[in-house]
């Protein structure tokens, strides 16, 4: 067993969120525990404690590591998407989704004890911005933009979970590319 003096502060913090991530990405947050973390990172549960201060701070460093690779992605692929940006963030989505599944779910499955600290709820409105800025192009007013951003993310998520629980196929439904195609047709205009 490591004691914490091998490792500063934010050394701890940067083995731990690998180490938890890890796990996230075998067995999802139903399989994750701080013990296991704990364990894997070759520590106590209690250094984790003494790191994030509690389970819940534990996760929500977890959660912004995951928002924070994914907006990278999203951003970077804005940048080189020269038409259409609307339709690449709402495939991103779903991409995300499929391929990082355990990671995806862990951002919503989680239900903290606390309040979410601001520096996390930052990383969550930044997010939304990319969507509301690229809405802006087609709505030019900031407050449509901001409401309509929200209700295209519910509806792209309601689209995953239904694809990935594999229940369109029960109701018959066309595939979820084709659905939020629709979507984007019917409620934003975009051919």
């Amino acid at each position: 067993m490591a004691r914490r003096s091998d490792h500063n502060r934010q050394e701890l913090t940067e083995l731990a969120l690998a180490k938890s991530l890890e796990i996230i990405d075998e067995k999802g947050l139903s399989g994750f525990s701080a013990r296991a973390a704990a364990e894997r990172m070759g520590y106590t549960v209690g250094t984790l404690y003494n790191v994030f201060g509690s389970y819940d701070g534990l996760i929500f460093h977890i959660n912004a590591r995951i928002l924070d690779a994914w907006h990278a992605t999203l951003a970077a692929g804005l940048r080189k998407t020269k038409k259409d940006k609307i339709r690449y963030l709402a495939y991103a989505y779903l991409d995300f989704a499929k391929q990082h599944y355990n990671r995806w779910t862990t951002l919503f499955e989680f239900h903290a004890k606390t309040l979410p600290p601001d520096w996390y709820r930052e990383k969550i409105d930044r997010h939304f911005r990319l969507i509301e800025e690229t809405l802006l192009a087609h709505t030019r007013d900031p407050h449509k933009s901001r409401r309509r951003a929200k209700v295209l993310w519910a509806s792209i998520h309601g689209i995953c979970i239904l694809a990935l629980g594999g229940k369109l196929d029960i109701v018959g439904s066309d595939s979820a590319k084709t659905l939020i195609d629709n979507l984007l047709e019917n409620y934003l205009g975009v051919p």
